[in-house]
Protein backbone atom coordinates (compact mmCIF):
# COMPACT_ATOMS: atom_id res chain seq x y z
CA UNK A 1 0.00 0.00 0.00
CA UNK A 2 2.77 2.55 0.70
CA UNK A 3 4.22 2.00 -2.80
CA UNK A 4 0.78 2.49 -4.38
CA UNK A 5 0.33 5.57 -2.19
CA UNK A 6 3.66 7.03 -3.27
CA UNK A 7 2.70 6.50 -6.92
CA UNK A 8 -0.68 8.11 -6.30
CA UNK A 9 0.88 11.15 -4.64
CA UNK A 10 3.34 11.34 -7.51
CA UNK A 11 0.42 11.56 -9.93
CA UNK A 12 -1.18 14.38 -7.92
CA UNK A 13 2.15 16.20 -7.82
CA UNK A 14 2.68 15.76 -11.58
CA UNK A 15 -0.79 17.16 -12.18
CA UNK A 16 -0.53 20.12 -9.82
CA UNK A 17 3.21 20.65 -9.18
CA UNK A 18 2.11 21.38 -5.61
CA UNK A 19 3.00 19.63 -2.35
CA UNK A 20 0.00 21.40 -0.84
CA UNK A 21 -2.34 19.62 -3.28
CA UNK A 22 -0.77 16.34 -2.10
CA UNK A 23 -1.38 17.25 1.55
CA UNK A 24 2.37 17.25 2.20
CA UNK A 25 2.94 20.95 2.83
CA UNK A 26 4.44 21.60 6.28
CA UNK A 27 1.67 22.51 8.73
CA UNK A 28 1.37 24.29 12.03
CA UNK A 29 2.00 21.84 14.87
CA UNK A 30 -0.87 23.33 16.84
CA UNK A 31 -3.37 22.90 14.00
CA UNK A 32 -2.11 19.40 13.25
CA UNK A 33 -2.45 18.35 16.89
CA UNK A 34 -5.95 19.85 17.00
CA UNK A 35 -7.10 17.80 14.00
CA UNK A 36 -5.49 14.66 15.45
CA UNK A 37 -7.28 15.12 18.78
CA UNK A 38 -10.59 15.80 17.03
CA UNK A 39 -10.30 12.61 14.98
CA UNK A 40 -9.21 10.46 17.94
CA UNK A 41 -11.98 11.72 20.20
CA UNK A 42 -14.54 11.19 17.45
CA UNK A 43 -13.40 7.71 16.38
CA UNK A 44 -12.37 6.23 19.73
CA UNK A 45 -14.85 8.15 21.88
CA UNK A 46 -17.95 8.13 19.66
CA UNK A 47 -17.71 5.88 16.61
CA UNK A 48 -16.27 2.80 18.36
CA UNK A 49 -18.52 2.75 21.45
CA UNK A 50 -21.75 4.03 19.85
CA UNK A 51 -21.75 3.73 16.05
CA UNK A 52 -20.17 0.27 15.91
CA UNK A 53 -22.82 -1.38 18.14
CA UNK A 54 -25.52 0.39 16.11
CA UNK A 55 -24.03 -0.96 12.86
CA UNK A 56 -23.82 -4.44 14.40
CA UNK A 57 -27.48 -4.26 15.41
CA UNK A 58 -28.72 -2.82 12.10
CA UNK A 59 -26.88 -5.42 10.03
CA UNK A 60 -27.42 -8.33 12.41
CA UNK A 61 -23.69 -9.04 12.21
CA UNK A 62 -20.56 -7.94 14.01
CA UNK A 63 -17.41 -6.63 12.39
CA UNK A 64 -15.26 -9.70 11.72
CA UNK A 65 -11.99 -9.45 13.60
CA UNK A 66 -11.56 -13.24 13.80
CA UNK A 67 -8.39 -13.05 11.72
CA UNK A 68 -6.77 -11.21 14.63
CA UNK A 69 -7.51 -13.84 17.29
CA UNK A 70 -3.83 -14.67 17.73
CA UNK A 71 -3.22 -11.15 19.06
CA UNK A 72 -4.93 -11.73 22.39
CA UNK A 73 -2.18 -11.65 25.00
CA UNK A 74 0.55 -11.94 22.35
CA UNK A 75 2.65 -8.78 22.67
CA UNK A 76 5.09 -9.77 19.90
CA UNK A 77 2.28 -10.28 17.37
CA UNK A 78 0.53 -7.10 18.51
CA UNK A 79 3.73 -5.05 18.18
CA UNK A 80 4.36 -6.49 14.72
CA UNK A 81 0.80 -5.65 13.63
CA UNK A 82 1.09 -2.10 15.00
CA UNK A 83 4.27 -1.58 12.96
CA UNK A 84 2.60 -2.93 9.85
CA UNK A 85 -0.51 -0.84 10.48
CA UNK A 86 1.52 2.35 10.69
CA UNK A 87 3.30 1.62 7.43
CA UNK A 88 0.49 0.07 5.38
CA UNK A 89 -2.64 1.69 6.79
CA UNK A 90 -1.59 4.98 8.35
CA UNK A 91 0.87 5.96 5.64
CA UNK A 92 -0.26 3.87 2.66
CA UNK A 93 -4.03 4.20 2.98
CA UNK A 94 -3.83 7.91 3.75
CA UNK A 95 -1.69 8.52 0.68
CA UNK A 96 -4.15 6.59 -1.48
CA UNK A 97 -7.52 7.50 0.04
CA UNK A 98 -6.88 11.07 1.19
CA UNK A 99 -3.99 12.54 -0.83
CA UNK A 100 -5.01 10.91 -4.12
CA UNK A 101 -8.68 9.90 -4.00
CA UNK A 102 -9.96 12.96 -2.12
CA UNK A 103 -8.01 15.20 -4.50
CA UNK A 104 -9.71 13.55 -7.48
CA UNK A 105 -13.17 13.54 -5.88
CA UNK A 106 -12.91 17.17 -4.86
CA UNK A 107 -11.99 18.06 -8.44
CA UNK A 108 -15.04 16.14 -9.70
CA UNK A 109 -17.70 17.28 -7.22
CA UNK A 110 -16.09 19.91 -4.99
CA UNK A 111 -17.68 22.89 -6.73
CA UNK A 112 -21.19 21.49 -6.35
CA UNK A 113 -23.33 22.58 -3.45
CA UNK A 114 -22.30 20.21 -0.64
CA UNK A 115 -19.43 19.01 -2.81
CA UNK A 116 -16.98 18.52 0.04
CA UNK A 117 -19.47 16.33 1.88
CA UNK A 118 -20.28 14.43 -1.32
CA UNK A 119 -16.57 13.86 -1.98
CA UNK A 120 -16.16 12.63 1.61
CA UNK A 121 -19.15 10.28 1.25
CA UNK A 122 -17.82 8.80 -2.00
CA UNK A 123 -14.31 8.44 -0.58
CA UNK A 124 -15.71 6.86 2.60
CA UNK A 125 -17.69 4.35 0.55
CA UNK A 126 -14.52 3.32 -1.30
CA UNK A 127 -12.59 3.12 1.98
CA UNK A 128 -15.31 0.97 3.55
CA UNK A 129 -15.45 -1.40 0.57
CA UNK A 130 -11.70 -1.91 0.80
CA UNK A 131 -12.31 -3.43 4.24
CA UNK A 132 -14.76 -6.06 2.95
CA UNK A 133 -12.89 -8.79 4.83
CA UNK A 134 -14.44 -7.36 8.02
CA UNK A 135 -17.97 -8.21 6.88
CA UNK A 136 -20.92 -5.89 6.27
CA UNK A 137 -20.75 -4.23 9.67
CA UNK A 138 -17.00 -3.67 9.27
CA UNK A 139 -17.48 -2.18 5.81
CA UNK A 140 -20.10 0.23 7.14
CA UNK A 141 -18.01 1.14 10.18
CA UNK A 142 -14.81 1.79 8.21
CA UNK A 143 -16.94 3.65 5.66
CA UNK A 144 -18.14 6.01 8.40
CA UNK A 145 -14.55 6.50 9.55
CA UNK A 146 -13.51 7.06 5.93
CA UNK A 147 -16.18 9.76 5.51
CA UNK A 148 -14.97 11.44 8.69
CA UNK A 149 -11.31 11.32 7.64
CA UNK A 150 -12.09 12.49 4.10
CA UNK A 151 -14.18 15.41 5.32
CA UNK A 152 -11.59 16.46 7.91
CA UNK A 153 -8.83 16.14 5.31
CA UNK A 154 -10.56 18.62 3.02
CA UNK A 155 -11.72 20.93 5.82
CA UNK A 156 -8.23 21.01 7.36
CA UNK A 157 -6.73 22.35 4.15
CA UNK A 158 -5.44 18.87 3.21
CA UNK A 159 -3.46 18.26 6.38
CA UNK A 160 -2.24 14.77 5.49
CA UNK A 161 0.14 14.71 8.46
CA UNK A 162 -2.81 14.88 10.86
CA UNK A 163 -4.60 12.10 8.97
CA UNK A 164 -1.56 9.80 9.06
CA UNK A 165 -0.94 10.24 12.78
CA UNK A 166 -4.65 9.96 13.68
CA UNK A 167 -5.00 6.82 11.52
CA UNK A 168 -1.90 5.26 13.09
CA UNK A 169 -3.06 6.03 16.63
CA UNK A 170 -6.58 4.77 15.89
CA UNK A 171 -5.19 1.50 14.54
CA UNK A 172 -2.80 1.23 17.50
CA UNK A 173 -5.81 1.59 19.81
CA UNK A 174 -7.64 -1.10 17.83
CA UNK A 175 -4.71 -3.52 18.10
CA UNK A 176 -4.46 -2.80 21.83
CA UNK A 177 -8.13 -3.69 22.29
CA UNK A 178 -7.61 -6.94 20.37
CA UNK A 179 -4.47 -7.71 22.43
CA UNK A 180 -6.46 -7.14 25.63
CA UNK A 181 -9.37 -9.24 24.37
CA UNK A 182 -11.92 -6.41 24.47
CA UNK A 183 -13.45 -7.51 21.12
Amino acid sequence: MPVVGALAVGLVWLETRSWDACGLKPRSLRATLGWIVLLLVTVIGLVNPFVQPLMDQLTGTKADYSGYGALRGNIAAAAQLVGGAWLSAAVGEELVFRAFLMHQLERLVGRLRGGILLAALLGGAAFGLMHASQGLSGVLLTGVVGVLFGYVYLRSGRNLWAMIVAHGLTDTWGVATLYLGWY
